[in-house]
């Protein structure tokens, strides 16, 4: 997760004070599979993923977290059913060619913990400012970071702005999409496709491993800077009849107010000077997804089909499509011209408030675009879309009503999420409210809608139903949701709904919906007296 405000707000900013800145193998049947721009299982059930994003991004710890099997077994009796799990590029293949079976044997043990959960599992190949050779970074090893001997900073606080001011920092992401000769004169980025092709090889008997995320937050590099002259002809337009400072002195005081000038702030939550910022944005960023980002997914993608045909592969926009900038990517194709089936769409979404202390009031209408767009997106694409970041409230308190105005989006426009990040104690964060709740798992059908509110303990789910004998829709019911006190409803009347309980662990329960023949509108009402959640 990188602060989403690194390119826009520090870009502005800056511009106030006026400164520059395929072999064929055998291998197990895929649990899950891309069909209508759904994902699906093998009776054709629509699948959502609910979860969360697992993993440590030390090394100095060797990316061994501190979680174990009980974290996996709360994960799936909270109601869960995935992890985006971080890998990194620098465990895997410490030396050119070398790759660390060592490393990959402890990413098993937590494949493994997860599967024994019955957590589905999207490897992410995660990144920070590019590797763990610059200052605050993690992904890429140091043989692979050619930076020129160019030098490192941020601007003000916020670890992650040096992505808008690092000279290290573009320089090692230009010679990544230049793929540049490395170490043996091979490309970096032909290092980093055939990490991939190993990574995918060792995977590819492990079913629950359905897919894999290519790159976290991929990010332009210098290209970043060409965002400059848009932002500053913008700049006046989305500030006219904002409340801005009335001195020089004012003004500049101002600029320093942390997390975020009220002024800018005020001026960003208006949708439509929102919406300017983003078009300034959006040329530079179609140009580095359609010139550079698309070639290293088409060059990764046919690595991993050479070894692993039924991988999901999860595509990310430019890091800049966080904040609501639309993407120019498009659907990976075989060489052949045709289609891959199986891809998904992964974006992430956060506010600009966000890795604040303002973190806990998000802008409404920003988070609408957000993910609306994120919708748009998906459509254009003829993929599902489920967003792989969301949250980083880091147990912060009252961020329970962000989380509840996030979690009505997601519910409208996505078939799945996973919230950043997993850590202690969270089931005593003011949002968990939203992370472990009931939500439909798998339906034999097509979703119409779904809700839950937290405050009237009020759970429903709209859908039409498929009749059969395999039509059973599958619900998440939390642990702590007792049945002797519960309300369920199920309608038309035909449908029958009950609760079941996985015979490897009682504490995970679903309600099931069988329909032996009726068609048409489903629904399934869930209800609790409040005083019975925690």
């Amino acid at each position: 997760m990188k602060h989403p405000a690194a390119t826009v707000t520090v870009a502005l900013l800056c511009l106030t004070l006026a400164l520059p800145v395929s072999a064929s193998q055998q291998q197990s049947s895929p649990e899950l599979t891309v069909q209508d721009g759904a994902l699906r299982d093998s009776a054709g059930r629509q699948i959502f993923l609910w979860g969360m994003n697992v993993g440590e991004k030390s090394a100095s710890r060797q990316h061994r977290g501190w979680y174990g099997r009980q974290d996996f077994q709360n994960l799936r009796r909270w109601g869960m059913n995935a992890i985006r799990l971080l890998i990194f590029w620098s465990a895997i293949e410490p030396e050119p060619g070398r790759y660390d079976e060592d490393y990959l044997a402890s990413v098993d043990e937590t494949v493994a913990l997860a599967r024994d959960a019955g957590l589905y599992v999207i490897l992410d190949m995660h990144q920070d400012l590019w590797g763990a050779s610059i200052p605050g970074g993690n992904g890429a090893p140091p043989w692979a970071t050619l930076d020129d001997g160019l030098p490192h900073f941020t601007a003000g606080s916020v670890w992650s702005t040096a992505y808008y001011v690092s000279p290290r920092v573009h320089r090692v992401f230009d010679h990544f999409w230049n793929n540049t000769p490395g170490p043996g004169g091979i490309g970096i980025q032909e290092r980093f496709a055939r990490m991939w092709r190993h990574v995918a090889s060792h995977y590819k008997n492990t079913p629950h491993v359905i897919g894999f995320d290519l790159m976290n937050e991929p990010f332009p590099g210098s290209s970043i800077q060409d965002t400059m002259p848009a932002l500053w002809e913008v700049f006046p337009k989305i500030l006219q009849d904002v409340s801005t400072p009335a001195s020089w002195q004012a003004w500049m005081n101002s600029i320093t107010e942390k997390p975020l000038p009220p002024w800018l702030l005020e001026a960003l939550d208006d949708p439509v000077r929102h919406r300017q910022v983003l078009k300034a944005i959006q040329p530079v960023m179609e140009r580095f997804e359609q010139e550079r980002l698309m070639p290293m997914y088409r060059r990764v993608h046919a690595a991993i089909r050479e070894v692993h045909p039924s991988a999901i592969l999860f595509l990310e926009p430019c890091v800049l499509a966080n904040i609501g900038v639309p993407t120019a990517i498009e659907a990976l194709c075989n060489a052949a011209g045709e289609r891959d089936p199986l891809q998904a769409y992964l974006p992430h979404a956060y506010d600009i408030v966000t890795d604040t202390s303002l973190s806990p009031q998000p802008s409404e209408n920003r988070l609408n675009m957000i993910v609306e767009q994120k919708h748009h997106d998906a459509e254009r694409l003829g993929m599902p879309i489920l967003i792989g970041e969301w949250g980083a409230y880091y147990g912060a308190p009252e961020t329970r009503d962000a989380a509840r105005m996030m979690h009505r989006l997601l519910a409208q426009h996505t078939s799945g999420a996973f919230y950043w990040d997993y850590h202690r104690n969270i089931e005593q964060a003011p949002y968990f409210e939203i992370l472990a709740r009931p939500a439909p798992l798998a339906l034999a059908g097509a979703l119409d809608s779904w809700t839950f509110s937290p405050e009237s303990a009020t759970f429903q789910c709209v859908w039409q139903n498929n009749p059969g004998p395999a039509a059973e829709s599958r619900f998440a019911l939390p642990a702590f949701w007792p049945a002797e006190t519960m309300a369920m409803r199920v309608e038309p009347a035909e449908l029958i709904a009950r609760i079941e309980t996985d015979p490897h662990n009682s504490a995970v329960r679903t309600v099931t919906v069988t329909n032996p023949g009726a068609s048409g509108r489903a629904t399934l009402t869930l209800a609790l007296p409040q005083s019975t959640l925690p």
